[in-house]
């Protein structure tokens, strides 16, 4: 390891000399190790001017081998706060890249259609995926399943909670598993009322 002083362009150590802090040459994102971690990454790369030059995130890596080019990196950076998106395996979620490419297309027609006057309101604006795509949120249309939709979930929580689900206008299609049952109702007091009683004083 060179002397601390004496490090090539582009990475820096810490005061102490237990961190070293460089960047990767395709998106400019920095990165850092501690000393031993850093120094199993020079070996890898055969010298320290070898990885100054050369070294590129692992996550970049995988852009660029779905297909992906320096400056369509670099407005996804830029979308995404500086920050490079985790790329999963296209075999295995197909629509990860599109959803990318989306987001990438609305970040570049929302910077195209703002003046050049309004360059610092611009860096502020924040582009999202739905931006440019007035369907992003529409649906098919097709008649609620009821027993599907309440799986996982309780459509009228006011009436399970006040009343054990007594009176639901769809208590017999709803499959929610912390449905209340009938026999349930027929307990004292159902509802945990507040019963008042007027106290015998004497009088």
């Amino acid at each position: 390891m060179k002397n601390l002083t004496d490090l090539p362009s582009g990475i820096t150590a810490s005061k102490n000399g237990k961190y070293f802090y460089w960047q990767c040459n395709v998106t400019g994102i920095k990165t850092f190790a501690d000393a031993d971690r850093f120094n199993s990454i020079v070996q890898k790369y055969g010298n320290i001017e070898t990885l100054a030059k050369e070294f590129v995130l692992p996550t970049a890596k995988r852009y660029l081998k779905e297909g992906w080019d320096k400056e369509s990196l670099a407005a996804l950076i830029k979308a995404n706060d500086g920050k490079l998106p985790a790329l999963g395996k296209t075999k295995d979620k197909p629509a990860t890249k599109k959803r990318f490419k989306r987001a990438l297309k609305a970040h570049s027609i929302g910077s195209e259609s703002i003046p050049a006057s309004d360059t610092e309101q611009a860096k502020e604006r924040v582009i999202y995926p739905w931006s440019s795509d007035p369907d992003y949120f529409k649906g098919s249309i097709s008649p609620l399943n009821i027993s599907e939709v309440t799986k996982n979930t309780c459509l009228y929580p006011n009436r399970h909670i006040d009343d054990q689900c007594f009176g639901c206008s769809i208590y017999e299609a709803c499959s929610f598993s912390g449905k209340f049952k009938p026999e349930d109702w027929k307990k004292k007091n159902p509802r945990n009322e507040v019963i008042i009683k007027q106290i015998d004083t004497g009088s």
